[in-house]
């Protein structure tokens, strides 16, 4: 039996990324490195250590203000 204790849900794992959920899936479907869940039937489940010490390795793209023009 798998320890569960401390694991986020995918929701969570989004909002700790910054990201939608539809985007913590497409890391984890484009990233090699992306953490792999622990899957309980559907639900898929991270540590959150992982997925802070992936983000730091892969820093978030910084959007440019709306108004300002394209570099």
């Amino acid at each position: 039996m798998t320890d569960l204790e401390g694991l986020i849900s995918a929701p969570q794992a989004a909002a700790l990324l910054g990201v939608t959920r539809a985007t913590l899936y497409r890391y984890a479907s484009t990233y090699d490195d992306f953490p792999e869940p622990v899957k309980i039937g559907r639900t898929v489940l991270y540590q959150p250590n992982e997925l802070t010490a992936w983000r730091h390795d892969h820093p978030a793209i910084q959007k440019r203000p709306v108004d300002s023009p394209p570099p």
